[in-house]
């Protein structure tokens, strides 16, 4: 099997699982991907998710080889690569916006479409053997859909064309000093310290995040009253109809843990 999937504790783990490409993605890699983190994004069972890489890479790229391909007996239609190249590209889309976070799990090599799934996350997690790279320019590509708007928002719009136009590595720990990396960790602590983070995330206030993160993402491409009259609209839903609100301000007065549902 080409990718692992678990649900535990409200966490939704799906592994790249082919440690001996580093993780390259397949056509059919990309198809199952999409499709499950679809299903993902509307299971209330699911309140956080976790994408990582099996073996020593988290995810090299696009498999360019041919290894892994679907046997086809006859070429690809134009029709049927246009509708897969639209389920491919729910990937980084679903990863950004989904009303529930989402984090990459990093070790290894992060290249190419690998790179622009994990900016697509909420938060990074990266160990010290981390290494970034886009390769699309290596590769004679111009990159993945989503790629050039999620790095310039993380990088600024200098370090994103660096980036794409010189394609040289980054270090885990240049990413993190660059904004790329939410934390850098030893490498043999980073499951555990991306296990912990994303129990912690599941056991939040799910519908709270879920109005950060369209917050966010507003905020990231709209004027300042535009975005404060969505806040202001999200706080008082949130407010006023969550029931994780409502247990938060309970379980302040009663000086305990909030047990929050995620509605």
């Amino acid at each position: 099997m080409t990718i692992l999937t678990g649900v535990e504790g409200g966490v939704a783990t799906l592994t790249l699982n082919r440690p001996e490409r580093l993780n390259a993605v397949t056509e059919a890699m990309l198809d199952e991907l999409a499709l499950t983190l679809r299903r993902w994004s509307i299971d209330p069972a699911v309140r956080c998710v976790v994408l990582a890489g099996a073996g020593r890479g988290f995810c090299a790229g696009y498999e360019l080889s041919g290894d892994g391909k679907d046997k086809r007996a006859e070429p690809m239609r134009p029709e049927e690569a246009a509708a897969r190249m639209s389920l491919h590209a729910e990937i980084p889309l679903l990863l950004h916006r989904m009303a529930k976070p989402t984090i990459a799990c990093v070790r290894g090599p992060a290249a190419g479409s690998g790179l622009v799934m994990a900016a697509a996350c909420d938060l990074r997690l990266a160990s010290h053997t981390a290494k970034f790279k886009l390769a699309f320019a290596s590769a004679g590509r111009c990159g993945d859909p989503g790629g050039s708007y999620l790095l310039t928002r993380l990088l600024g719009a200098g370090r994103a064309r660096d980036m794409f136009l010189l394609d040289e590595p980054m270090t885990g720990e240049q990413a993190l000093a660059a904004g790329l990396v939410t934390r850098l960790v030893e490498d043999d602590v980073l499951d555990r310290e991306c296990a912990a983070l994303a129990q912690k995330l599941a056991t939040g206030p799910t519908a709270a995040f879920a109005a950060m993160k369209r917050n966010l993402n507003a905020a990231a491409v709209g004027a300042l009253e535009e975005t404060m009259a969505q806040e202001a609209i999200a706080n008082a839903q949130i407010s006023l109809q969550s029931h994780d609100a409502t247990e938060a301000a309970h379980a302040f007065l009663e000086r305990r843990a909030a047990a929050f549902l995620g509605y």
